[in-house]
């Protein structure tokens, strides 16, 4: 947009040309003695018009970046450099981003940022769709596409004016309810014998309540061996918790811990060197969940069969909710169902009053004599 105005003091002409992202820039034209006013403004008028042309050309092109403008760069360069930049690489979700981008990486790859418009967009989430991908899992793949491509137009990699679509989250159901049953869980731990690494994960998943991203980010001085405690710093509320663990959970622990480990390395070692990541957890996992059988089971029902264990056997809505780590009651709301009925602190004393057995006050005749023994004052007449 251009604008053309005179200086009251000057009387000179000055055109000023504003163009997002770029900070506005302005000329003067001074009106030399007999020239005509109308013909500096036709300059100024031009000048902008130039302007104009000037800055929507950079702009499209990614500012001024023309080395390698927009017109050859592609998605994958783009996710690639998002992937590299230090800030995103220090983020405790690092694995789940590097996750969920990869899947854009490999099916955009050599796909140009201008030919990355809505339909390619909509035409992923169909596809998401169709590969029984969960709507929450198709939205976290678009939601970590969308922080990828606000961080390129931030950084000069998008031109501003492409932003990504709108109204593309589906709507999600949140109330899925996968519980291991007894003959489940026995099932899927006698499949995972052969795998010590995964078998332990999945004894302090269940045993725990731990997301998946807490559990794979522990290390040995976050767990008491003796004590039979985790300590869980980095947390999805970024509150940190303590969680009781189990001792089967415990003892298969125990048995992964090397005789030089420092307490600073990661719980779950593929190799001396080499971390347990999510891609490897679920490539693994698929093929134990497969030999025991289990059907729409997903890593994180582990979490929610913590859940189910512990309110069949008595376990309040706030123990369940203090166990998982939820910041409100209304998250644990879900579980209700399963402690419903259920008997609570007192039922057994109430049940005990319906019966007449409660506390009874008991009626004595004390004779005169004895009262006065007691010195009692006698009441005045």
């Amino acid at each position: 947009m251009a604008t053309i105005s005179r200086n009251p003091k000057t009387g000179a002409v000055v055109a000023q040309v504003r163009i997002r992202p770029f900070k506005p820039v302005q000329e003067t034209f001074r009106v030399p003695q007999g020239a005509k006013l109308a013909d500096i403004k036709r300059q100024a008028r031009a000048w902008a018009a130039a302007e104009e042309r000037r800055l929507r050309a950079l702009r499209v092109k990614g500012g001024d970046d023309t080395d390698n403008d927009l017109s050859r760069r592609t998605v994958g360069e783009v996710i690639n450099a998002y992937l590299e930049d230090p800030k995103v690489n220090e983020r405790k979700t690092f694995d789940d981003i590097d996750r969920l981008v990869t899947w854009w990486l490999a099916e955009f790859k050599d796909t140009r940022i201008i030919d990355f418009g809505v339909k390619k967009i909509y035409a992923a989430r169909e596809k998401l769709v169709t590969e029984k991908v969960t709507p929450a899992t198709v939205n976290r793949h678009l939601s970590q596409m969308r922080a990828c491509w606000n961080w390129a137009r931030n950084s000069g990699k998008v031109p501003q004016g492409r932003a990504w679509p709108t109204n593309l989250q589906l709507k999600e159901n949140n109330e899925r309810k996968r519980f291991l049953d007894d003959k489940e869980l026995a099932a899927l731990l006698k499949a995972a014998e052969p795998t010590p690494l995964l078998r332990a994960a999945i004894l302090l998943s269940v045993g725990t309540g731990m997301r998946q991203g807490e559990m794979l980010r522990l290390t040995w001085k976050d767990i008491d061996l003796d004590g039979g405690k985790a300590v869980i710093l980095e947390a999805k509320s970024n509150t940190p918790r303590t969680v009781h663990v189990p001792a089967t959970a415990m003892a298969a622990l125990r048995k992964l811990r090397k005789p030089k480990a420092r307490a600073t390395s990661r719980v779950f070692m593929l190799d001396a060197a080499t971390a347990l990541n999510a891609w490897t957890l679920e490539n693994r996992w698929s093929k134990i969940r497969e030999a025991a059988g289990l059907e729409d089971f997903k890593w994180h029902d582990l979490r929610h069969s913590c859940a189910s264990f512990l309110a069949r056997k008595g376990a309040s809505l706030l123990e369940i909710g203090s166990v998982l780590g939820h910041k409100s009651p209304s998250m644990t709301q879900r579980y209700s169902h399963l402690t419903q009925g259920q008997p609570v602190t007192g039922h057994t004393e109430l049940d005990a009053l319906l019966r007449g057995r409660g506390t009874k006050v008991a009626t004595y005749f004390i004779p005169a004599s004895v009262i006065e023994g007691l010195n009692f004052k006698k009441p005045k007449p």
